[in-house]
């Protein structure tokens, strides 16, 4: 007699669980399949993802993205304020370090080396003597002491306007009440920028030693802070 088969209908998942059924139907199951008399649905078992080629597709048009939007990136002025935040929290620190120590805390400019200094002036004479620390902190990547090509807002177009200073470099001072040695500011902006959108200025008031930053637009200057 020949063999029947199984419609593939008659097998679903409460019968392969049965503790009882179980075991006969998965070795019928095989054994049916290599000759093809079962027609198994895989559609319950099937699992869904991504192929190769999709893959690829859509890492070309994520590359393509990126190639046309960073251009329009302004990469200069990112580092340009993230160095004038980083330049008004040094002078700020200066001034707290003058009250809490009860002595001049001195801030240097170092052209050469594009870096700020402070320098813990224990004695107030304006001078290093042995056992007085002095602390450099770089501006950061691609900037300088500079305008930038952008008009003077407040003081002398210089990129340094104060007047003091100590071994030959230009200073202001903070001292003990909080207060600082004049008027006056910097100018910080990106190396050979062609932008003078890219300049920031940084002034301190003499009478309370508080820092304010401005934001050249290409048209004005913007305080920030």
């Amino acid at each position: 007699m020949p063999r029947k088969s199984l419609p593939c209908n008659a097998i679903n998942k409460s019968d392969l669980a049965n503790p009882r059924l179980a075991p006969a139907l998965r070795f019928w199951v095989a054994h049916e399949a290599t000759t093809g008399s079962v027609n198994v649905d895989r559609r319950r078992t099937e699992q869904w993802g991504f192929s190769l080629v999709e893959m690829m597709m859509t890492l070309a048009i994520l590359g393509l993205v990126v190639a046309f939007a960073l251009p329009k990136l302004n990469y200069g002025a990112y580092r340009v304020n993230g160095a004038v935040r980083g330049a008004a929290g040094l002078l700020a620190r200066a001034q707290r370090m003058a009250v809490t120590e009860q002595n001049n805390v001195n801030v240097l400019f170092d052209v050469t080396h594009q870096a700020i200094k402070l320098h813990e002036d224990a004695n107030d004479n304006n001078q290093v003597d042995a056992g007085e620390r002095v602390r450099s902190y770089p501006l950061g990547e691609l900037v300088v002491f500079g305008t930038g090509g952008a008009p003077t807002r407040q003081y002398t177009p210089s990129p340094i306007s104060f007047t003091r200073t100590q071994g030959g470099s230009l200073e202001i001072i903070f001292r003990r009440d909080g207060s600082a040695s004049e008027n006056g500011g910097f100018y910080l902006t990106q190396q050979n920028s062609t932008s003078a959108a890219n300049a920031r200025s940084i002034e301190v008031i003499k009478a309370t030693g508080r820092t304010e930053w401005y934001q050249y637009t290409g048209s004005a200057w913007v305080k920030k802070f």
